[in-house]
């Protein structure tokens, strides 16, 4: 039988044409090397002609075939320089006519052939590879009144004349990419529905107003510029696209998008703004957009990070929060790390369906980032920087049908990576790539693909792609050859679990020691905070007020401090509506610094010292401890706040300052955990009364 079939497939090419230069599948024939155009078998309605020495074409060049009901020619780099005025004539079914590289060919000439094109079948002219610069403004005045799909593609062009144009009755499809074309008219084109000016050289976008602010493209639906030299534009620069539905910025120099730029497109659903590694300021509202439905930013290198949000070059909540019916999202090799910050950017993206996130530089994929996309059907994940995978992240995702997870750094797949109703509702889950570790944990992976479907569903790179990175032995070695046994994976060993139990202990006993070391000032600023709430609780009568004074506090601080006191500590308390006295800001001009402090000690209800290594050495911070000390001994101790900002060392540690923490209490200031505790205190400390007696000593 396959003798046969052979056979018969080699008679077949020799009965297409008269000579060995025709090949033919189906009915399409290939004629290369020759001089004419041999008979052709009658089923032929596809004819290309590549490589010829063609250097006419009349009627007679067709002779042989003009029985035949012939639809597409095809012409390639046949040296052609004349087409004669009938050369068409006997082709009446003719519906594509490609002219392509042939750049010894005569426009005028061809111009004249089209005349003998049938005008109620033709209507597809692709006029490619050609090296034109310009067109005669009659080129297609024999081709009136027919509806056609026109390609210049990759000639040399440098305007756009769309009268040329014009005597087309309809000319919905216009592909003019490739070209260096810089000036743009669209005058003519009031019936394209597709407009490709792609890998030209213009450099801004087209005027398609007319000067009565009609539109020169009224159905125009699908608009490609991309690749060319665009760096800005405006909500502006849309006017009058009331149709567009796609439209492709795609690989131009784009700098910065503005709020609402897209706004008067009001029916658009596909937008690219992809390869712009220019692109550094995405404003808050850009891609406002209820009718938006597939956004593609791919391989704009954009960072989308906590720097960028600082310098207001992007917001996280608004980005996406504007389109409320996106379906589709790519954005793959963008810069996209931040852990947090993923789950800021698809805080607002519940109509997700597809989502690229590719080369992005990913590390984790934070819990709860698929479960605000109820609809996903399509993840792509491929060449990030995952390496564990838990079962939690994709939890009640029951729409994915396709996963791709491939050149990872990930380990390891057990039964905890995936949840079972996932692997089965999947249809593609793509893995390869990784740096597998073929030891006992891969063990169920390999498993469950020698007993399931698994393996149609890692499609055609299992097992090619899945290899062994680690031991050193089985390094470079397959998944698909390493079989580790029940036996080996499962032992019963109770030494093991006594030395693992042991251990288990110590660590946790360190870890424990190690809590109480670390949170022994939050443990002391709390019983600080309890006890004089406890003695607020018992009620005193009160003497005086904050009422009675100025300010509620004065400072005294080291000026090596002045940072801490003044971004942190004035922050703090002053956000509390708290009126707080520092020497650099609140002293009278012309007055000594002793007096100045003598005067505003007077005006403030309460003294907040700032103790650290820094005033320890500072003499003249002793000086206004002294001036403290004698406050303290005329209202008592309750005047007094003290805040120790860092540890002092015992060098430093003079008498005076000594007594003073000996005999008052005071807070100590740690960052993060407990400093929320530490500004409560600090702030009831100012608004308890005068005379509530002591309620602490450390």
């Amino acid at each position: 039988m396959t003798v046969g079939y052979n056979v018969f497939c080699r008679k077949k090419e020799r009965l297409c044409g008269t000579n060995k230069e025709c090949k033919c599948k189906g009915e399409h024939a290939t004629c290369s090397y020759s001089h004419y155009i041999p008979e052709l078998p009658p089923n032929i309605t596809k004819l290309t002609l590549k490589y010829n020495t063609l250097t006419l074409i009349n009627r007679n060049t067709f002779i042989n075939i003009s029985s035949i009901k012939l639809k597409t020619l095809w012409f390639e780099n046949n040296s052609i320089e004349t087409i004669e005025d009938g050369a068409f004539y006997d082709l009446r079914f003719i519906t594509e006519l490609n002219i392509t590289n042939e750049k010894l060919l005569n426009k005028t000439s061809l111009q004249c052939s089209f005349k003998s094109l049938p005008i109620t079948t033709i209507n597809k002219l692709c006029l490619e590879k050609n090296d034109w610069i310009e067109l005669p403004q009659d080129m297609f005045s024999y081709l009136s009144e027919t509806n056609i799909f026109m390609s210049l593609r990759n000639n040399l062009f440098r305007e756009l004349n769309s009268s040329v144009f014009l005597p087309f009755r309809s000319i919905k499809i216009l592909l003019i990419q490739g070209n260096e074309i810089v000036f743009v008219d669209l005058n003519s084109l009031r019936t394209t529905e597709l407009l490709d000016l792609s890998n030209n050289n213009i450099d801004a976008i087209p005027n398609f107003c007319k000067n009565t602010n009609g539109t020169f493209v009224s159905q125009l639906k699908y608009l490609s510029l991309a690749y060319n030299s665009i760096r800005q534009f405006s909500k502006n620069s849309f006017r009058c696209l009331d149709n567009l539905i796609n439209l492709n910025l795609d690989g131009n120099r784009i700098q910065s998008l503005g709020n609402n730029v897209f706004g008067l497109l009001y029916d658009m659903r596909k937008l690219s703004i992809g390869v712009n590694q220019h692109l550094r300021h995405i404003a808050p509202f850009a891609f406002n957009s209820s009718s938006l439905r597939v956004l593609r930013l791919h391989r704009n290198h954009f960072r989308f990070s906590r720097e960028k949000i600082r310098k207001r070059d992007f917001d996280p909540y608004t980005i996406f929060q504007t389109i409320p019916n996106l379906e589709e999202l790519d954005l793959s090799k963008n810069h996209l790390n931040d852990y947090l910050l993923l789950r800021e950017l698809f805080s607002s993206t519940r109509n997700i369906c597809k989502l690229n996130l590719a080369s992005t530089g990913i590390k984790t994929i934070p819990n709860g980032f698929l479960q605000k996309m109820p609809h996903i059907k399509l993840l792509t994940l491929h060449g990030n920087e995952l390496e564990l995978l838990k079962e939690s992240i994709f939890e009640n995702v029951s729409s994915m049908r396709e996963l791709y997870l491939d050149g990872n750094n990930i380990h390891v797949i057990n039964e905890k990576s995936f949840p079972s109703y996932l692997l089965k509702s999947l249809n593609v889950l793509e893995l390869s790539g990784n740096q597998y570790r073929c030891t006992c944990e891969i063990k169920w992976f390999l498993d469950t693909i020698r007993s399931t479907n698994l393996s149609i569903k890692l499609k055609t790179n299992w097992p090619k792609y899945y290899i062994c990175h680690y031991p050193d032995n089985l390094r470079k070695s397959l998944l698909a050859d390493y079989f580790p046994t029940t036996a080996e994976c499962n032992p019963l060993n109770i030494v093991s679990m006594i030395i693992t139990a042991s251990c288990s202990s110590v660590i946790i006993l360190f870890f424990c020691i190690i809590m109480t070391f670390n949170c022994q000032i939050n443990i002391k600023n709390a019983l600080y905070l309890f006890r004089l709430k406890q003695r607020m609780k018992s009620g005193y009568f009160r003497l005086e007020s904050s009422d009675d004074f100025e300010f509620d506090a004065f400072v005294v601080y080291c000026d090596a401090d002045r940072l801490w006191v003044h971004g942190v500590l004035l922050k703090q308390l002053e956000n509390s509506n708290l009126n707080i006295c520092i020497h650099q800001r609140d002293f009278d001009v012309g007055e000594t610094i002793m007096n100045n402090i003598d005067k505003y000690m007077a005006k403030s209800w309460k003294i907040i010292v700032v103790l650290s290594n820094n005033f320890a050495k500072s003499e003249w911070c002793q000086w206004e401890v002294d001036l403290v000390q004698e406050r303290r001994r005329r209202q008592g101790k309750e005047v007094l706040i003290l805040i120790v900002y860092d540890q002092i060392d015992s060098k430093h540690m003079i008498t005076p300052l000594k007594t003073l923490l000996d005999t008052t209490p005071y807070l100590s200031y740690k960052e993060g955990f407990g400093e929320y505790l530490f500004w409560t205190a600090v702030i009831k400390d100012i608004n308890k009364p005068l005379n509530i007696p002591p309620t602490s000593i450390f």
